[in-house]
């Protein structure tokens, strides 16, 4: 553990917000307004230019705008920051530059996407998250498929609170746009290679060529990245490296523009994603280091112990054709039509020990196409308007299994007493739904204007769910599960079903849902804008898909969110200091969480995942947003996010524990993040920049209970702050960069997820967890041409 955290926590939270505020690292270009070795931590780069800021176009708005004028709390990052700054091994990283804001993941795989608190606690990959995640316009439902790496882009942009009226549904938390770099129509093909080496024999490759076919008529545009990363992990069960990577990704774009008023991008990408071994091990809260059955785990965040192979293998393909026509100068009509395709395999040690106590093997494939239409006014006009019609429909299949096989069949650490067992689960799942929406602004003056927004979504699903389990033998009693094949036991099961966990249910349900914004807004000035939002946002209903008794097998009612926010946006001596405030706050009702534990109401009180509704909660907070360029060459950045989150009404089903009081998780109370970077010319040689960031937040917590920092402390995450450092040299050219690297410069170490896993009744004295990457380093170079 860092030397930061010896001293008192008062001191330890002050020391590093005051390190942060001087540390160095350009973190978000919202400042003018949701890893790479180290997950979480924000890495050393820019923020969109901030010569800058006033001059920043986004299309939050789902029309062009300048930054400083949309009022709305957005966050854009250039794409500097992902070329030079090393940002993009994951998607889940652009939310660690984003005020109260976080997308914790493993590996490259399923993003936690969480904004002010709001996001989404269960895994499963039939539960959309509350925070929407959109490829170019095209909005992405299953989050197992929204962590590919992000490279050869123009900017994404991060907007903060419900986005129900242009976004859609399933947005109350927010929305990640994601741009990829279009074709060049004439010759501005902005061509590059970049190459790449990091610890853990990290290798990374990445391009993006384009070219013009036909000048002002047609263009095309390549793209791939290649991430080969080593095991950080030591197996000692195995003696072998655990936790490899192998990511994979290539987009291709081609751009035509016929005539004059009608424009079509077709997109398509393909991307192929693997990993073996296990980041997961168990923590003991024993005085001796026992877990269970004997076994103490190893103490070392680099060290894992299992026995049952751990691998996954997803392959995803999807792509989007968007068309633009301009009709006359009255609007113009947009068509976005979407596909998106993934589909997993994977294996794992379901104990996370040596111990043969659980495995599971899960087979997935999730399919979804899009249909948007947009008439866009033109802006020459007091009463601008957007209107539009969207359709979505998803199918999911997925097929799961878990076993714990008899003792001596299979590589395992003696004395697990746990009997023989086997379940398979089973379900086919549909989502369709269509939207209405319309947005209108007029402008009473010059400065003054007001912005109305609705939309009217009706959606239905339906759940097909089978689940077959081995009975529970009497005690004393030998277990009825057998094998004919234990090298692929999840298709070789050969005994008995029966008990509590072998049932079966159909379920349809149909929601409809009106979200709507208000927002007054008030240019004082061309550099200082004031406005007032009031927004309705509705996340989807579902179904507890996780269920392993028949108690479980819930739905859940749509999640509702009022939100009230304030916020002003300034630019101050020719762009040269931007300065923005925002303060919220969240009236939320029925909202989804997953609760994980034991439950009276259970069969035997017996450990539960339910995903419910909670009745009432209620988010507090404030962002504050700083960029100073004070002298050439200098630019100084620094965000910070308040956070006060708790639920009101909080009764878990079946006769569960009340949780009114509890804080809602990943929910930091204070978040910041600060940097600098200085570039100066070296003689005639060209340029170096020196540039770090640091990234400070206060304590989390991963599950809504227990929230016991004495006794269940792996369940939580206390302060920290991450640093990390950047010096990259450029020629006068800028035809080369060469950059070299320090992630986590302190070494902090800290968890990056945990699991509940501590249960008296079986003699479990711990948890289980995912430490993040220590310090890490590495260099790169980018060609360009």
């Amino acid at each position: 553990m860092s030397n930061i955290w010896n001293s008192p926590r008062s001191l330890r939270t002050i020391g590093a917000s005051a390190f942060a505020l001087i540390a160095a690292g350009q973190i978000s270009a919202a400042h003018a307004d949701e890893v790479p070795a180290a997950p979480e931590a924000a890495p050393a780069a820019e923020a969109v230019d901030a010569e800058a800021a006033g001059t920043i176009l986004v299309t939050a708005q789902r029309r062009e705008e300048r930054l400083q004028d949309v009022p709305v709390a957005v966050t854009a990052l250039d794409k500097e920051l992902f070329a030079v700054g090393g940002l993009g091994r994951s998607a889940n990283e652009v939310l660690n530059l984003v005020p109260n804001a976080s997308a914790g993941t493993q590996q490259h795989g399923r993003p936690r996407w969480w904004i002010r608190g709001v996001g989404a606690g269960q895994q499963q990959l039939d539960l959309a998250n509350p925070v929407g995640f959109y490829l170019d316009d095209v909005y992405i439902s299953n989050s197992s498929a929204t962590g590919l790496p992000l490279f050869d882009l123009e900017r994404v942009e991060v907007l903060r609170g419900p986005q129900g009226t242009l976004w859609g549904k399933n947005t109350t938390g927010g929305a990640i746009n994601v741009i990829s770099k279009r074709p060049s129509l004439n010759g501005q093909d902005d061509n590059y290679v970049k190459l790449e080496y990091g610890s853990f024999d990290d290798k990374i490759a990445e391009a993006g060529v384009g070219t013009t076919i036909i000048d002002d008529k047609l263009a095309a545009r390549a793209s791939f990245r290649f991430d080969d990363r080593d095991g950080r992990f030591d197996n000692l069960f195995t003696g072998e490296k655990s936790s490899s990577v192998k990511d994979v990704v290539f987009r291709g774009q081609l751009l035509a523009k016929p005539t004059d008023t009608l424009e079509a991008l077709l997109s398509v990408h393909y991307r192929d994603y693997d990993t073996d071994g296990t980041y997961w091990t168990t923590a003991s809260y024993a005085a001796n280091g026992v877990v269970r059955n004997g076994y103490a785990p190893s103490t070392d965040i680099n060290d894992v112990s299992a026995n049952a192979p751990e691998w996954s293998r997803n392959k995803q393909i999807g792509g989007s054709l968007h068309l633009d026509w301009e009709i006359g100068d009255f609007a113009t009509l947009t068509s976005i039509t979407g596909y998106e395709r993934f589909k997993t395999r994977s294996a794992g040690d379901s104990d996370y020990t040596p111990l043969e106590i659980s495995r599971g093997y899960s087979d997935a494939l999730s399919k979804q196409w899009t249909q948007e239409l947009r008439l866009t006014s033109a802006q020459d006009s007091r009463l601008t308007w957007i209107v539009g019609l969207f359709y979505f429909n998803e199918h999911i299949r997925s097929n799961s299994y878990s076993a714990t096989l008899p003792q001596g069949v299979v590589p395992a650490l003696p004395g697990a007493t746990a009997a023989a067992a086997f379940s398979d689960t089973d379900y086919r799942h549909k989502a369709e739904s269509g939207a209405v929406f319309g947005s209108t602004t007029y402008e009473f003056t010059d400065s003054l204007k007001l912005t109305l927004g609705g939309r009217w979504t009706r959606e239905t699903k339906t759940l097909d769910f089978d689940r077959l389990s081995s009975p529970t033998p009497p005690p004393g009693q030998p277990s009825t599960a057998s094998w004919s094949n234990y090298a692929q036991w999840w298709n070789s099961y050969t005994g008995t079903y029966g008990g509590p966990g072998t049932f079966s249910d159909n379920l349809k349900r149909t929601w409809d849902a009106f979200t709507y914004d208000i927002t007054p807004s008030w240019n004082i000035d061309r550099n200082n804008l004031v406005y007032a939002k009031f927004s309705h946002g509705v996340k989807s209903g579902g179904f507890n898909t996780a269920a392993t008794l028949p108690i479980a097998l819930t739905d859940v009612a749509p999640e509702k969110l009022n939100a009230f926010e304030i916020g002003y946006k300034s630019s101050w001596f020719d762009n040269l200091l931007t300065f923005n405030a925002t303060a919220f706050h969240y009236d939320y009702k029925d909202v989804q969480v997953n609760v994980v534990g034991p439950n009276p109401g259970a069969v035997g009180g017996a450990t539960v995942s339910y995903l419910q509704n909670a009745e009432k909660a209620k988010v507090n907070g404030a962002e504050f947003e700083l960029t100073v360029n004070p002298i050439d060459g200098l630019k100084l950045n620094a965000a910070l996010g308040l956070l006060d989150t708790e639920y009101k009404k909080f009764q878990v089903l079946n006769g569960g524990a009340n949780l009114a009081g509890a804080r809602f998780v990943r929910s930091p109370k204070v978040t910041l993040n600060a940097g600098a970077s200085y570039s100066f010319a070296l003689a005639d040689l060209g340029r170096i920049e020196l540039a770090a960031d640091a990234r400070y937040q206060s304590r989390q917590f991963y599950y809504v209970t227990p929230q016991d920092t004495v006794n269940r402390y792996y369940l939580t995450q206390k302060p920290y702050t991450l640093t990390n450092l950047r010096i990259t040299y450029t020629t006068n050219d800028e035809a080369v960069s060469i950059s070299g690297f320090i992630n986590n410069l302190f070494d902090v170490r800290y968890l990056n997820h945990s699991l509940p896993g501590a249960n008296p009744a079986l003699g479990v004295t711990g948890d289980t967890v995912a430490w993040a990457d220590p310090l890490t380093a590495g260099g790169s170079v980018i060609f360009r041409f």
